[in-house]
């Protein structure tokens, strides 16, 4: 009964877990097969990468960064952009959905406490915004571009070529957006000056440096596992608790799934040829209905276009409220406040989504347009 309520809480998972099952019984993968077609070395970095931000955000760390920004007094405006922006510049490093995590319930709590209620949904809409599209900026910004990187076997100076362009023009249009917040002034509640516990922040920051060695390909896998699995134990073992395990679970499914569909006939050819030349729009448009994660993982395996692919996906995250799950969250930390409007947000939300969407298109048909030239010219600076 337990199992059936989660699944039907769950869909994205429930739809995973047929197609690993009904493609299993199609195609059975053997025993020696299912382990490499999970992708154990993503799994683990982005279970090492979840655990190691929960003990930063459990620490304090990211409440104590606000408290020395902002004390006594502030105006509206430079203080929903300082929610937004946390979320567009943190999300680069510790993923969308935890900025989200850590930086939307604190900007709720703030206005809620200085009763400026008006200014909580356009700031939890333009930080959920931030969150996706700061993310794209690094192969650890996100599940997807993390499949993408490992996938395509991508460089770093590759990969910041393709989205460094789309994410400085996003953070410009989200800049111009803030204008529209009201700026009227907000007093702060007091906060407690707790001495942060450095002595557990310090090694969790050098674990996660050892991750971003390991993105970059200077610290293999093995080498990595063996020193951040004791050393989280060590450090706080409840940590492990704090990981998405249902995220690492929705991958190990559809990396089943999709494995299995490579093994039927009709699946070698037909979905690749409908799907050349047309990545962008069809990983865009998918992304709406199943969300950027599952369609990344669907249509990987059928393309060797990764440039169009990844951009599809990642602004594909814009529009519907589930196009990228890391919207969720925002959504969810809304509607527990007292006065929640669920149509109103919504609204703004989707407005607010579709506004950058339709800049991010056009942009999107100059880089095709030019994009050759200037990516080439971007990835030899970054080299």
């Amino acid at each position: 009964m337990y199992i059936y309520q989660k699944l039907r809480q769950n869909p994205d998972l429930t739809a995973a877990l047929l197609l690993a099952m009904v493609t299993s019984l199609i195609a059975p993968p053997g025993l020696n097969e299912i382990i490499p077609r999970i992708n154990l070395p993503l799994l683990g970095l982005l279970l090492f990468l979840m655990c190691i931000v929960a003990g930063l955000r459990l620490s304090g760390f990211f409440a104590a960064i606000f408290q020395q920004v902002f004390h006594g007094s502030a105006s509206g405006r430079p203080l929903g952009r300082f929610f937004i922006f946390s979320c567009y510049f943190s999300s680069m490093f510790i993923t969308n959905d935890v900025a989200l995590i850590i930086f939307v319930p604190l900007a709720i709590m703030v206005f809620t406490e200085a009763r400026r209620i008006r200014l909580i949904v356009p700031t939890v809409c333009w930080q959920t915004i931030a969150a996706n599209l700061g993310s794209m900026l690094t192969p650890i910004g996100n599940p997807q571009n993390l499949f993408i990187y490992s996938h395509y076997g991508l460089e770093p100076s590759e990969f910041l070529a393709i989205t460094a362009p789309i994410v400085l023009i996003s953070g410009a249009a989200i800049y111009l957006a803030t204008f529209s917040l009201p700026d009227c002034d907000v007093t702060l509640p007091q906060q407690p000056d707790n001495t942060l516990p450095w002595r557990k922040i310090i090694p969790l920051l050098l674990l996660f440096s050892l991750c971003l060695l390991h993105v970059v390909h200077l610290l293999d896998f093995p080498l990595l596992a063996i020193i951040v699995i004791p050393a989280i134990a060590l450090l706080n073992n409840r940590l492990y608790k704090e990981a998405d395990y249902k995220l690492l679970l929705l991958f190990a499914l559809l990396f089943i799934g999709v494995g299995n569909l490579s093994h039927i006939e009709f699946f070698q050819s037909w979905p690749a040829k409908m799907l050349s030349g047309h990545e962008f729009w069809v990983s865009l448009l998918l992304s709406q209905l199943l969300s950027n994660v599952p369609a990344t993982v669907l249509l990987a395996n059928y393309t060797t276009a990764y440039t169009p692919l990844l951009l599809g996906v990642n602004i594909g995250g814009l529009g519907t409220i589930i196009a990228s799950m890391a919207s969720v969250i925002s959504f969810k930390a809304y509607l527990q406040t007292r006065f929640s409007k669920p149509g109103y947000y919504l609204l703004t939300f989707t407005a607010s989504n579709l506004a950058v969407l339709i800049l991010l298109l056009l942009y999107y048909h100059f880089y095709m347009t030019y994009g050759g030239i200037l990516t080439q010219h971007l990835y030899t600076a970054i080299q």
